[in-house]
């Protein structure tokens, strides 16, 4: 395709320059998304693979971190080219600076052809120089290797999670390699979401193999939640891929390898644990080895299964050496899972299975929240999502949609800890804290603002495009607002 129609991503405060990188790109036919502020970077990068960052370099850090540095942390980020913008004043912080992992840089002001000049020579030279998979554009195996072989020589404890989607062959068969295209790329935007979550400093790294064959790296101590909540998230996502009569029946027609028609069941997903935290593995291929195993023997189970490999225990058969991954998971890795909104909402009777579906195939198009799609859609309103969680997870909910907020009260939390654990201090009776928060669940969280403020916590679900809206009017410019006040940022790990 060349250097055209590709997605750029343009991070730049100035209106003036923004409108002129914006408009010279979309004349050359790519698709140009526009972020004014640091925070929205990885929104949009969640949701969107990038060939092209432009990053002016006055954007402000998000939770102390550059944003350059943030990007360059997570693995299916790591080959996408970063131009930076800036002026000519700032050249030499630029190139001193502790934040380096840009590609190239453009002096502002600049002209178009400069602009155009630079923008198609980074995007072919990475072409060239990077060996990522064309359709996710995640890391393929020369990147796997290093990751690991770089973990190995410096004694670093890791595991190694391989993805393998069950009858993948037949669903492309029954339904074309376009739709097969589109279970990849949410297999793997799924992986991109759950390494978000269980990991938001960037300790999972990414790999695509080829096909429907994906490789995670990442501590031992995320290994099984990541599965469990990946696969969670597979299981329910993916059957709107199927027509309504085919997921009704849980099963396709598809002629087999002998040429006769044979049911095959909805994809579904394995995946196979391997650590060196039990056995010193001296390269990627030994680890491949060992989880081709397990995964052989997973693959005659039924369903989505995680299961871990445990070679180092004295055992007989791989059977004995593997966990199944079960409902439920030992408190140390457990997280109580909120049930998708569409569920919640379907059961109380408020949506239709239809109206679910359309908003399921918008919500995986844009990558927009589905509680947010269903309001955006006029479905439900906010207050009836809210109402349908505060009974399902016996949390209060608190709306924020007109909610004018004490400054003193409001004093209590710094800026920084509001924007990064997603939490509100609503306000103070008897020595009482209430707080709205999008995890009402995350419980280190509670005990630091008990230990902070020396106020009990006390809970309340706010709904994230709430907690956005709101956010958006407080912090209009990403500086103002919210006083700095006590720095209340820890240790999330």
């Amino acid at each position: 395709m060349g250097a055209k129609g590709k997605k750029v991503l343009v991070v730049e405060k100035d209106a003036a320059t923004r409108e002129l990188i914006v408009m010279r790109l979309t004349a050359r036919h790519h698709k140009v998304f526009e972020a004014t502020k640091s925070k929205q970077i990885m929104r949009i990068l969640e949701h969107d693979v990038m060939d092209l960052i432009l990053l002016s370099s006055d954007m402000e850090p998000v939770d102390g971190k550059m944003p350059i540095r943030i990007i360059r942390s997570r693995s299916h980020l790591m080959a996408v080219p970063v131009i930076m913008l800036t002026e000519e004043n700032c050249l030499t912080e630029l190139m001193l600076g502790h934040e380096k992992g840009f590609d190239d840089f453009i002096v502002k002001p600049f002209s178009p052809l400069v602009l155009q000049l630079r923008v198609n020579l980074n995007i072919a030279k990475t072409m060239e120089r990077v060996e990522a998979n064309a359709l996710t554009h995640l890391p393929g195996n020369h990147a796997i290797e290093k990751v690991v072989a770089k973990k190995i020589r410096e004694g670093e404890k890791f595991s190694v999670l391989y993805i393998d989607i069950n009858h993948f062959k037949a669903f492309n068969d029954h339904y074309g390699f376009q739709k097969g295209d589109d279970v990849i790329l949410q297999t793997a935007r799924l992986l991109v979401t759950t390494s978000y979550a269980v990991a938001p400093d960037g300790e999972c790294f990414i790999g695509h193999v080829g096909g429907d064959d994906f490789v995670i790296v990442l501590p031992p101590e995320l290994e099984e939640v990541f599965a469990r909540q990946f696969l969670d998230d597979f299981d329910r996502i993916m059957p709107t891929y199927y027509s309504k009569g085919d997921r009704e029946a849980g099963f396709i027609r598809v002629e087999n390898r002998r040429g006769k028609m044979e049911n095959f069941p909805l994809v579904s997903c394995v995946v196979a644990g391997c650590t060196n935290l039990y056995r010193n593995y001296v390269g990627l291929r030994e680890i491949a080895r060992d989880a081709a195993e397990v995964k052989s023997f997973l693959k005659t189970q039924p369903g989505s299964h995680y299961l871990q490999d445990r070679r180092s225990f004295p055992i007989k058969q791989v059977d004995e050496a593997v966990h199944i991954l079960k409902p439920e998971v030992n408190g140390a890795v457990s997280k109580k899972r909120i049930d998708p909104f569409g569920q919640i909402l379907l059961i109380a009777g408020l949506i239709t299975e239809e109206q679910l579906e359309l908003a399921l195939k918008k919500h995986l198009e844009t990558g927009q929240r589905l509680g947010q799609t269903l309001i955006d859609m006029n479905l439900v309103s906010s207050q009836d999502v809210g109402r349908m969680l505060e009974k399902r997870l016996k949390v209060p909910y608190f709306s924020l949609k007109d909610w004018a907020a004490d400054p003193e009260v409001l004093r209590l939390f710094s800026r920084e800890f509001i924007l990064h654990h997603r939490a509100l201090p609503v306000e103070v009776v008897s020595g009482t804290l209430k707080v709205a928060m999008c995890d009402p669940f995350d419980v280190k969280t509670l005990d630091t603002i008990e230990r902070i403020t020396g106020l009990k916590p006390a809970p309340c679900l706010a709904l994230e495009d709430e907690f956005e809206r709101y956010l958006e009017d407080l912090l209009p410019d990403g500086e103002k607002g919210i006083e700095a006040g006590t720095d209340l940022s820890f240790d999330k790990r």
